[in-house]
């Protein structure tokens, strides 16, 4: 994938400094620099072992290019990519890095949201997850309203968790609108004793406006989020960080929907008889509902 020079960006800087020190380099090594150049996803994404098998050149060959341009290694050019990459944080940059490296056959794109999953998951069932999860349950627990926050394909897990906080007993409010529809919905913040916000990465906008509204109603927070070392993290009560996959690719919402079932049932179970009767007069109301009039 070629990306276009811009002058305004911070991107072209790097190609300033490949095209400046290009002159007097062997055309082994010119050979490299374009090729970085013009494929910047594969330099950020793929070894430099890869990127010469790609030349048609070896990774050593690779690295004295990389040495020319004065980075001290593969690694530091790959840091400068990143921090530059069509500021590498839009869905179709991380569309085009998870298609990086898998192939031309739809397997490969299996194997890779398989793989994905799977390191989810086993940081989903560490002990420290399984204790953020616990104490999460805990704090659930002590709410009968609970409002839970979630935009884009968040929302949909924000209703789905909803809708089993209310089967098991509990009123739920979900927090999903963007601009004036979600300033209509935080009216109910003032209804709610716990706030579920489904957040993940840098803050914005949306769910400052739910923190912010939390905060000065002095409600408690749970956040569910792949970012807990600072941001949105530093405002909640409870924090249970859940993998998205791989950082700078597609997310994936798997193990956030594993964990939310989990703790429904956990909070189901801490009062059994409150989730059973509820579900009992769900059925009674199925009932009357599927009767003719």
């Amino acid at each position: 994938m070629k990306f276009e020079d811009n002058p305004e960006t911070p991107a072209d800087k790097l190609g300033s400094r490949i095209r400046s020190r290009m002159a007097g380099l062997p055309p082994s090594l010119v050979r490299v620099l374009e090729f970085i150049d013009a494929n910047r996803l594969d330099a950020l994404t793929k070894s430099a072992v890869e990127i010469g098998t790609m030349i048609g050149t070896s990774d050593a060959s690779v690295i004295r290019a990389v040495k020319a341009l004065g980075f001290a290694g593969f690694k530091e050019l790959k840091q400068e990519l990143a921090a530059t990459f069509g500021h590498g944080q839009s869905a179709a940059d991380n569309m085009a890095r998870t298609f990086s490296g898998i192939g031309d056959q739809h397997d490969g794109a299996i194997d890779r949201a398989l793989d994905d999953h799977g390191a989810a998951f086993e940081a989903l069932t560490s002990p420290e997850t399984r204790e953020q999860m616990s104490t999460a349950v805990k704090l659930l627990a002590s709410a009968r309203r609970v409002g839970v926050f979630g935009l884009g394909p968040s929302s949909y897990l924000a209703r789905y968790f909803a809708l089993h906080l209310t089967r098991s007993g509990r009123v739920a409010h979900v927090f999903d609108g963007s601009g004036s529809p979600l300033a209509d919905q935080l009216l109910s913040m003032q209804d709610v004793d716990v706030v579920v916000m489904l957040a993940y990465g840098q803050p914005y906008k949306e769910a400052m406006a739910c923190i912010s509204e939390a905060r000065r109603l002095r409600k408690r927070i749970l956040l569910v989020t792949d970012f807990a070392e600072k941001g949105l993290a530093s405002h909640a009560t409870t924090v249970v960080n859940v993998h998205r996959g791989t950082a700078g690719r597609v997310a994936l919402h798997g193990a956030t929907f594993v964990c939310l079932e989990a703790m429904t049932l956990a909070l189901a179970h801490r009062n059994k008889d409150r989730a059973i009767t509820t579900l009992e007069r769900l059925n009674e109301l199925r009932k009357s509902v599927g009767k003719a009039p």
